[in-house]
This record gives structure tokens, C-alpha cells and sequence, in this order.
């Protein structure tokens, strides 16, 4: 994940996902954390983000139901999994 990526808060992802501006929604390892989580990457227009938290850069989550949870109570009803 490059460090140049754009990161955005959950309640700017939920407004995107509402207004139909997210064109692809990627679930991806996130490897760099030094344990076994998960982060989401979304394709908006040309460019891509991750969700940002309150205390990290890049949100994540520990197992991908957690994950699927949260994607559908924001609104989102396809992602893609990335596993390498």
C-alpha cells in the first residue's frame, strides 16, 4: 500500500458509498500492522483510499466477518477479497 494514498474518515466513506462514488470496494491484507488483520482499499474515480481511524492511519479488522459486518451497515453490498 503506498504511503501516498489518500486516507479518509469513516463518515466521508459512508457519504461516497451513499452517493454512489465508490467504484470498487478491495478487502486486503494488511500485513504492515505486524499481525494478522484486515484493511479495506477503495477505488474512487482514478485514485484509491483506505479508511483512517480515530488512533491509526488505516483502520483495520481482525477477521473479515467483523469486516463484512461493518461494510454492510455502511451501506456497501459487494467488495472484492484480496488473500495475497
Amino acid at each position: 500500500m503506498s504511503p501516498f494514498m489518500q486516507r479518509i474518515t469513516e463518515e466521508t466513506f459512508r457519504i461516497l458509498v451513499n452517493a454512489g462514488s465508490v467504484r470498487k470496494i478491495t478487502i486486503q491484507p494488511a500485513p504492515w500492522n505486524g499481525k494478522e488483520r484486515w484493511a479495506v482499499v477503495l477505488k474512487l474515480g482514478m485514485e484509491e483510499a483506505t479508511i483512517k481511524s480515530a488512533r491509526t492511519e488505516v483502520r483495520t479488522w481482525a477477521s473479515l466477518d467483523s469486516l463484512a459486518r461493518w461494510l454492510k451497515a455502511q451501506g456497501c453490498g459487494v467488495a472484492e477479497l484480496r488473500v495475497v
